[in-house]
């Protein structure tokens, strides 16, 4: 069945996993520690080979989304994670049993650095495992608009590498591509991705939170903007992160996912946002800088 796109800024109606996305029971993250409290981010998957290689987001029931580095074979898919070394009575694992990278993926570039992993079997959703929300296609994410960033990434330089044993989350703000351009030198950040790390350096993802979302509590939820892609040395002054912009991946995301389409949500960060979420499959009203963008089957 073909796709319409419907987006209604006053009046919409919610999809199923509009209903529930960005909403963790047991987040109250209002300023951020190191170490991520169980539960938090509940979106949050840990993709292995034979270890941890690359986190990722769940994006519905059956699909998490990862950056096309990530996916040099077939993974295994660890839900609900939060130690990587101890144990974890809230997990679920799944196989990838399907993968689709980015037709336009440049590894030698990094543009184009998404991918989409199918679980070999839904998962049901728990206080420990719910989807994150997407930014749709219209979001402007601006320079000082603070989001989070989770993983078990590195920790720190030396050898081996210090990676941690339980989720990661850190605080950091957007910066402009322009800023972020001139950062890198010129001619290496492109539309299709979004930057963001703190200007005195000292705090950062690394190796190993590749794949991982970069999300901002808007209109009440938890909407990711960014997935985490690449940078130059961790934590250096002036040189912030790059994540691949979600925004620009809607329509790819929604041709890709056959039916149960994940929730977007198109944020503008001028003005403040305020949002009121009714019962599924309610009209709502709500706010100019927030709009819901849901995709229903023509027959």
């Amino acid at each position: 069945n073909a796709i319409n796109y419907i987006g209604l800024t006053d009046l919409i109606i919610q999809s199923h996993f509009l209903s529930v996305c960005g909403k963790p029971a047991l987040n109250t993250r209002i300023v951020g520690g190191e170490e991520a409290p169980p539960g938090s981010w509940p979106w949050q998957v840990s993709l292995h080979i034979y270890n941890h290689i690359c986190g990722g987001s769940l994006i519905n029931d059956q699909w998490v989304m990862t950056a096309a580095q990530c996916i040099p074979s077939l993974v295994t898919v660890y839900l609900g994670r939060q130690s990587q070394e101890g144990s974890n009575p809230n997990e679920v694992v799944r196989k990838a049993a399907q993968i689709i990278i980015h037709p336009d993926y440049n590894p030698g570039t990094s543009n184009n650095d998404i991918a989409l992993l199918k679980l070999s079997q839904p998962v049901n959703f728990t206080s420990y495992i719910s989807p994150v929300c997407l930014a749709a296609s219209n979001s402007t994410f601006s320079s000082g608009v603070n989001t989070w960033i989770t993983g078990w990434g590195n920790i720190g330089s030396g050898a081996p590498l210090p990676s941690p044993q339980n989720l990661m989350e850190l605080e950091v703000p957007v910066v402009e591509n322009s800023q972020c351009n001139s950062s890198y030198g010129g001619n290496i950040i492109t539309d299709s991705m979004i930057c963001a790390g703190l200007q005195e350096g000292g705090k950062d993802s690394c190796q190993g939170d590749s794949g991982g979302p970069m999300v901002s509590k808007q209109c009440g939820r938890w909407i990711q903007a960014g997935i985490e892609s690449f940078g130059r040395g961790c934590a250096e002054p002036n040189i912030p992160e790059v994540y691949t912009r979600v925004s620009q991946y809607e329509s790819w995301i929604n041709g890709v996912i056959n039916g149960n389409q994940p929730g977007f949500i198109s944020f503008k960060s001028s003005g403040t946002a305020s949002c009121t979420i009714p019962p599924t499959n309610q009209a709502i009203a709500i706010a100019p800088e927030c709009e819901y963008h849901v995709f229903f089957p023509s027959y």
